[in-house]
């Protein structure tokens, strides 16, 4: 009887050993490896959406930005900085790096101000994703006044701000990551 009970109690306490032992040592290296692997898997927009530190306070609003500069416009480079990759600083100094005055500057100062990391750099000009909230911190940042507030509804908006006339810029669709956000968030 008392080795029955003695056999017990040392397979419960190697049961927990081995439980502890899997959450604290085997979980974590496999996750660690899995989130080192990430870059095969994801876009740069699907990383931010994913692995995003959001700020939870701010207030969603009926509006979104919009950067009127075209990413995949090539631009014709005026002089080469290799200085501190700061838009307003250049914007002051400079004026702008490209022939077209009314280019994105492409440093990311309004990346940087986002609040809800909504803001990536593509081709050298900044872009706003659909996590949007509207909070509008990014118009005060840009020192191009390049960035606008759109009511969501809004599916396009032509702006002219050179001389090659206008343009009108497509809002993208948003696209559904919330399965994989919510799955990978199961492994943190």
């Amino acid at each position: 009887m008392v080795l029955t009970i003695f056999l017990s109690i040392l397979f419960l306490i190697l049961i927990c050993l081995f439980v502890v032992a899997v959450a604290n040592i085997f979980l974590p290296a496999v996750k660690k490896q899995i989130l080192q692997n990430t870059d095969l898997l994801f876009s740069p927009l699907e990383k931010n959406y994913i692995f995003r530190n959001v700020d939870t306070s701010v207030q969603a609003s009926q509006e979104r930005a919009v950067v009127l500069s075209d990413p995949q416009k090539q631009k014709a480079e005026r002089l080469q900085y290799n200085g501190i990759n700061n838009c307003a600083l250049i914007a002051k100094t400079y004026g702008s790096l490209t022939q077209n005055e009314y280019d994105c500057i492409g440093f990311g100062d309004c990346a940087a101000a986002c609040p809800q990391n909504a803001i990536i750099i593509q081709n050298g000009t900044a872009v706003v994703t659909n996590e949007c909230c509207g909070c509008g911190t990014c118009v005060a940042v840009c020192p191009k006044y390049l960035i606008k507030m759109i009511p969501k509804e809004q599916k396009t908006i032509q702006y002219k701000n050179d001389g090659e006339g206008e343009h009108i810029i497509e809002i993208p669709r948003k696209k559904d990551f919330k399965f994989w956000r919510n799955w990978y968030k199961m492994l943190r």
